[in-house]
């Protein structure tokens, strides 16, 4: 029960935090857009998605490790984390300076140019901020962490509104989303220093400390990992700019937006579980497992239904974005990829258990799998079918990723009977909007309500009805197929009283 209260807690600041500067971001995104235009978007989304690639490289696969080897030897969060500092900021100039030079090999002109090398300088910036995000998760400290997150947001949002109206349109953008990165690591360590600790460099019990090359070995199977999961998960948009061009890019990001700030859900659950699930894990296979199995079954019951809704409402959310409402490409992109979400979550549990029985090493085949499945069905389907070639193939790669993990899991001693967790509520959601479609289609023909469509165009009846419906008979689906049960319930109402 605390282990849970400690998860609900830590995952409700996480997702507050995150979700606000999401939230900042796309109201952001949907100034950037009639302004920048398809072209200036897939500039930004090819900055965005290669620095990321290189952050994640940077960062030698040590946050999750930053915060079990903190957990474990709180007394030596000093020497861990600089030891991770000095290799982070050293990956980071070498980082840099690739980027530096891809820029020149593919020619880009001073604008291109530019804006990648601006947006490179979070390199050395975030992954200094990720060590901090590492200790205070640690020492279950989140809250400063979304406390630098919302100020960093709003900070962003203001400059980036400020620069488009008064013209200074992609770099204006840029050196905003700098600038507020910069903010968010100088409110957070104040924070960080203040709260963590101690703060010493000897350990107590006498023990040595950490070095560089400790964190090479202790990173490099993570590394690896990392590197291959995040070129399986960013690499299908620099293939399409370098293949097809910035304007083709520009669609696929729009296409592409909604998974990109709804797998962050996910991930902060998964943050929020570790601390937790590492002290289980010491002490109790039986507990790990139980508490892994839990977890699981909870996401997906969250996350099944948002993405079979978001898959709905794809055409609205799109044309929010672009005004015109007249991106039906980039819908029917979103209509694909948005499944992403339920494997990427899973594959996060997983991920948590298997790094929690110390198997962080298979985390480099499930990687190179996922990263080779991708990239040879870009190289193959972008030429001939575009933006949609790559949203086949970020599915494909995905499924690869959730097959890998979940068969690594079942060789641990924490393999928990998760098929109930992600067979379950796939069996009461396919239930749920069956009974809906087909009873609500034939009572109400005129909304064209199928198992295909939701009525997005019919009016705020013939859509509210439907999505409350599906509701209702979702929960009794849950618990008739004993996918939610009493204990479950007690648990969630003893959270609300907590």
């Amino acid at each position: 029960m605390q282990a849970s209260r400690a998860i609900a807690k830590n995952t409700v600041l996480l997702t507050f935090g995150v979700l606000a500067g999401r939230a900042l971001g796309v109201l952001v995104f949907k100034k950037m857009w009639p302004i920048l235009g398809d072209d200036g978007i897939g500039i930004w989304g090819a900055a965005t998605d290669i620095v990321v690639i290189l952050l994640v490289m940077s960062n030698f696969g040590l946050g999750t490790l930053l915060t079990r080897e903190i957990t474990r030897r709180k007394n030596m969060t000093l020497p861990l984390m600089w030891s991770v500092l000095k290799l982070r900021w050293l990956m980071g100039a070498a980082a840099y300076l690739f980027l530096f030079l891809w820029t020149r090999y593919f020619g880009f002109d001073d604008l291109k140019t530019t804006a990648f090398m601006v947006t490179g300088l979070a390199i050395f910036v975030e992954s200094t901020s990720m060590a901090c995000d590492a200790v205070l998760q640690a020492h279950e400290k989140v809250q400063h962490q979304t406390t630098g997150q919302i100020i960093s947001a709003v900070v962003y949002y203001v400059l980036a509104i400020y620069a488009l109206q008064a013209g200074y349109g992609l770099m204006g953008v840029i050196w905003s989303n700098a600038i507020s990165r910069l903010v968010r690591l100088v409110v957070m360590v104040p924070l960080m220093l203040r709260s963590t600790g101690p703060w010493q460099w000897r350990d107590p019990d006498g023990g040595p400390l950490p070095t560089i090359m400790d964190m090479v070995k202790l990173g490099f199977p993570l590394f690896l990992a990392t590197t291959f999961g995040i070129l399986y998960n960013k690499i299908d948009t620099l293939m399409l700019f370098t293949i097809l061009g910035e304007k083709v890019a520009g669609i696929y990001v729009l296409g592409h937006r909604a998974l990109d700030i709804m797998i962050i859900v996910p991930g902060l659950f998964g943050t929020a579980l570790f601390p937790a699930l590492a002290r289980y894990g010491q002490n109790s296979d039986e507990d790990a497992r139980r508490l892994g199995e839990r977890s699981m079954r909870y996401v997906m019951v969250a996350i099944l239904p948002l993405t079979l809704f978001l898959m709905f409402v794809a055409d609205p959310i799109v044309g929010w974005f672009s005004e015109d409402g007249n991106s039906p490409d980039s819908v029917a992109v979103m209509m694909i990829v948005i499944w992403g979400l339920p494997l990427q979550a899973a594959c996060i549990i997983f991920s948590r258990l298997l790094i929690t029985a110390n198997q962080e090493k298979v985390f480099v085949r499930i990687g190179l799998g996922s990263m080779l499945m991708n990239i040879i069905l870009n190289a193959t389907l972008i030429p001939r079918y575009s933006y949609f070639g790559a949203s086949v193939a970020t599915i494909a790669s995905m499924s690869v990723s959730f097959l890998l993990h979940y068969y690594y899991v079942r060789q641990t001693e924490l393999r928990a009977p998760v098929m109930r967790s992600l067979l379950g509520p796939t069996v009461a959601l396919v239930s749920a909007w069956g009974v809906t479609a087909v009873g609500l289609g034939q009572l109400f023909p005129d909304w064209h309500l199928t198992w295909r469509y939701l009525p997005v165009h019919e009016g705020w009846t013939a859509f509210l009805i439907p999505c409350l419906v599906m509701l209702a008979l979702y929960l009794v689906a849950l618990a008739v197929f004993k996918v939610f049960g009493r204990d479950d319930l007690h648990l969630l109402l003893s959270l609300r009283r907590s």
